[in-house]
């Protein structure tokens, strides 16, 4: 309950720090509180050319201190011992835009989180989730194919890096099932410069 609540708090203290950095960077924006719209993969909503766009913030607050150049889309998960479908392919979103939080740098000698104040580098990648699942299905990589290798890796219970035919695990990616979690999480683990590469992502802040 201790860490829930400690990850409730750097939520909402990052929150605080991406809204001065969306006003630095000039964008008419509203940050999303209702929980309904939460679910639906909504956190902040961009207005720009007379457009609404649904933002989807994805932060790696677990990796404090760290510029890891992947990022994990979520395939599926346990809740209850049941299987439920990851955000990445979930109907029930509306998301047109993910904004990766990444490379979430401390001031020295920090560890935890505990102020805006003790941030001192970010990145910001924005990913447009259409052109995302377009890409993969270019990939032959559609949901249905990816559902076929989660059943796969789940029934083989092989955590850890599962590389895929489809993808060079070096310089694109591969799938990723987590052991040490509850949920077990099955990922899409991607390099962010390939998505950058490919069009499909742009990094919008870098400091």
């Amino acid at each position: 309950m201790k860490s829930f609540k400690n990850d409730l708090i750097q939520e909402k203290l990052l929150a605080t720090y991406l809204n001065s950095i969306y006003n630095e960077l000039g964008f008419d924006f509203t940050r999303i509180n209702d929980l309904d719209a939460q679910h639906q993969g909504i956190d902040v909503e961009l207005r720009f050319n007379d457009k609404v766009y649904q933002i989807d913030e994805k932060a790696q607050l677990h990796y404090l201190n760290k510029d890891i150049p992947t990022f994990t889309f979520e395939l599926s998960y346990l809740k209850n011992h049941e299987l439920k479908k990851g955000w990445l392919f979930d109907e029930r979103k509306i998301t047109d835009y993910y904004f990766l939080i990444t490379g979430i740098c401390l001031q020295s000698g920090k560890k935890e989180l505990t102020s805006i104040g003790d941030i001192s580098k970010i990145k910001i990648t924005s990913v447009n989730r259409r052109k995302l699942i377009q890409l993969l299905e270019r990939k032959n990589l559609s949901s249905i194919t990816l559902l076929n290798y989660d059943y796969a890796i789940r029934q083989e219970q092989s955590f850890g890096n599962n590389y895929l035919e489809e993808l060079n695990p070096k310089s694109e990616g591969c799938i990723y099932f987590t052991e040490h979690l509850s949920e077990q999480p099955l990922n899409l683990k991607l390099n962010l410069n390939y998505l950058i590469r490919e069009r499909i992502a742009k990094r919008l802040f870098e400091n």
